[in-house]
């Protein structure tokens, strides 16, 4: 009998099966897949504030980008990225809950000839919904209108009238309109029930304050959405938040990663000491 046939003979080598598999082994398999992972996080793909459609890398660098040009503009004395603080705009919606929809409540319920005596009725619910409505939607359009003009804020977050395009100025327009008309209706009924309750010398004083509250209300709502960031800003915001949760992932894999290296070199050591 030949060496080959002897060969032949034996049996072959079985796989070690998984559970019995030195736990060393183990720890490093999975290292291995944690940063393969860690690795391959950035590649996923998100959307653009544009509708791009970007991997996680790509996204991170657009972000880098911006934050480095906002940066360098501010360091030179900018302030067009400035946002407005949240005390600002919590006083702002105050505003317009507690100042302006009470006196667009007292105007419906005039017109309507709301009963205060037994108010409960159809004229009330009238005046509760032209009220709400009209007070929703002149500080949504007066919001609204603010914060597509942050575009033509300059260094100084103020308006340059001369470098406006058409379309621009009709919008400005428009504010300065809205504003007026509410100063103005707020005027002439103000002054109305003023005279009617005679109170002759009041009317006046009156109708021009309740004017000038809605004004100053109104102008409120549009210079704090126009003076609130820049388009860069809302760029690197969308990115930021598309890129984090990639990011906290990879962190993730990281963390665990470097976790079970250490209890593989442990392994190791207690290995070689018994060993010793």
């Amino acid at each position: 009998m030949t060496s080959t046939d002897q060969t032949r003979n034996l049996p072959l080598p079985q796989p070690r099966p998984r559970g019995e598999a030195p736990a060393g082994d183990l720890l490093l398999a999975r290292v291995q897949e944690l940063n393969y992972r860690s690795s391959r996080a950035l590649e996923g793909h998100v959307v653009g504030p544009h509708g791009q459609n970007l991997t996680v890398g790509e996204a991170q660098a657009r972000a880098e980008l911006i934050d480095r040009l906002i940066e360098l503009e501010q360091l030179r004395g900018s302030l067009r990225h400035r946002r407005v603080g949240r005390l600002t705009r919590v006083l702002t919606l105050l505003t317009v809950t507690v100042v302006d929809l009470p006196i667009m409540l007292w105007l419906a319920s005039s017109v309507f000839n709301v009963d205060w005596t037994d108010p409960l009725g159809l004229p009330l619910a009238i005046s509760i919904v032209i009220s709400v409505l009209a007070t929703g939607g002149a500080a949504t359009a007066l919001h609204h209108l603010g914060h597509n003009q942050r575009q033509h804020k300059n260094a100084r977050r103020q308006l340059d009238w001369a470098k406006l395009s058409l379309g621009s100025k009709l919008s400005l327009v428009t504010v300065g309109l809205l504003v007026g008309l509410m100063g103005v209706v707020m005027f002439v009924r103000v002054y109305t029930e003023g005279v009617l309750s005679g109170m002759n010398d009041l009317a006046v004083l009156m109708a021009v304050l309740v004017a000038l509250v809605m004004v100053v209300s109104a102008t409120l709502v549009f210079w704090t959405a126009f003076r609130d960031g820049s388009l860069e800003q809302d760029d690197l915001r969308h990115y930021s938040e598309s890129v984090r949760p990639f990011l906290a992932k990879k962190r993730e894999y990281e963390d665990q990663a470097h976790e079970l290296s250490c209890q593989y070199d442990l392994l190791r050591r207690q290995a070689g000491q018994a060993a010793e």
